[in-house]
């Protein structure tokens, strides 16, 4: 073979790869505010976006530019696409057997293949239909999931962003990565709304629950500037820490409950507004670390046993705490009025202060050197008080109503 013939032959080759290499296809939605996905005349190239061997897809839809006040977009089968961005008012619907009336027959599957993924610059909501790959919802854009899967990819939720999560939405792993939240905006969970992962949960940003559930099968992380507040469940599975709070959690509305198949960590704030109820389900006891704030009309329940460590804070206003065991360390503060049921142990220098009437439902060990002291109203204790320490009375009174014993002192001011 003569070396004129090997020369075009590999120019012929690069052209061919190049050209392979540039046959991304941009596409823009003209199909006015309703239309198939399917109709060619819908798109500008007229041409169906659905990536091939041969030809990918770019494709962006804007309702502020087709003079509609939003798009709705009808799909009858899956696609492939390289990237999708969209812009205005848009929404994705099933319309599986190819008419105009949703059916929600089978499962329709927008798979990315490309970098960027699906982008929402606007108000996007997107119905029955499953997202493989990343979905990343901008800085002021808002998120509506209806029945949607996300499987192989993350959902990111960026500051000032909104999701709103109505019936069940999954963020699923597939092929060993993808599968997490990260959310530095704002989530909502309806009612009978359902949010899961199966990889973390990361809020730096606020989470509102009413009525939902909202969980992770790894880590539930609420950072130092999380929020989640409403009622419903929460709820973190598996890896090292299981559920941890650096941020605020607070019962709102009702009952919250707070499930955690290992670990449950808490450095941050764990409440309860005003008739409303904090429940933590750990699978291990908890050693509080943060502030436990716990208001009148409800309170804030382990089923466990909780440890006040040292630098930690638990302010009784007026509301129940209940533990199995309620263990206050040296240097932790306990303060405050209400009710408190669970056995409780006032540790070796240990300090605890109530300050108002409180009833404790459950028995009472002060050890050496520890003090409870009662002041401006009455405490009831219904269980055996055990006193090797010292119970300092001011301006109020003890009643042992399940019985005193120990060497320690009984001493009113």
């Amino acid at each position: 073979m003569s070396k004129k013939v090997l020369m075009l032959m590999a120019i012929v080759l690069v052209f061919s790869a190049c050209e392979l290499q540039a046959a991304v296809i941009h596409s823009t939605w003209v199909g006015g505010e309703e239309g198939e996905w399917a109709r060619a005349s819908n798109w500008d190239p007229a041409i169906v976006p659905d990536n091939s061997d041969w030809r990918k897809f770019a494709v962006t839809i804007d309702s502020t530019t087709t003079g509609e006040d939003g798009v709705v977009l009808g799909l009858q089968q899956s696609r492939v696409l390289n990237q999708l961005d969209c812009y205005g008012e848009v929404e994705f619907e099933n319309w599986a057997t190819g008419s105009s009336i949703p059916t929600f027959a089978e499962t329709i599957v927008l798979t990315f293949d490309g970098t960027n993924d699906l982008t929402n610059h606007g108000d996007l909501m997107i119905d029955n239909i499953e997202i493989r790959g990343d979905v990343n919802n901008t800085t002021k854009a808002w998120l509506w999931l209806r029945n949607a899967c996300t499987n192989g990819g993350n959902l990111y939720n960026q500051a000032e962003a909104m999701i709103k999560i109505v019936e069940e939405v999954y963020v699923d792993e597939s092929h060993d990565y993808g599968g997490s939240v990260e959310n530095a905006g704002v989530i909502t969970v309806v009612p009978s709304g359902f949010l899961r992962t199966d990889g973390t949960l990361h809020n730096t940003g606020q989470i509102n629950i009413y009525g939902g559930d909202c969980g992770a099968d790894e880590i539930f992380d609420n950072n130092s500037t999380g929020t989640i507040k409403g009622f419903g469940a929460l709820y973190g599975w598996g890896g090292a820490d299981f559920f941890r709070n650096k941020g605020k959690i607070y019962a709102y509305g009702g009952s919250l409950a707070v499930v955690s198949g290992g670990p449950f960590l808490n450095s941050g704030i764990l409440a309860n507004y005003p008739l409303s109820s904090l429940h933590i389900r750990p699978a291990e006891d908890v050693n509080n670390l943060g502030t436990i704030e716990v208001n009148a009309g409800g309170g804030v329940a382990f089923d466990c046993n909780m440890v006040n460590e040292p630098n930690a804070v638990v302010k009784l206003l007026g509301g129940t705490i209940a533990a199995k065991t309620i263990a206050q360390s040296a240097g932790a503060i306990f303060e405050g009025f209400g009710g408190i049921t669970g056995n409780v142990v006032i540790n070796p220098n240990g300090l605890i202060e109530l300050i108002g009437p409180t009833n404790i439902v459950g028995d009472v060990t002060i050890e050496h050197n520890a003090v409870l002291e009662i002041s401006n109203g009455q405490t009831l204790i219904v269980g055996h008080t055990t006193n090797n320490g010292e119970i300092r009375v001011v301006n109020g009174d003890a009643v042992f109503q399940g019985g005193y014993s120990g060497s320690g002192i009984v001493k009113k001011e």
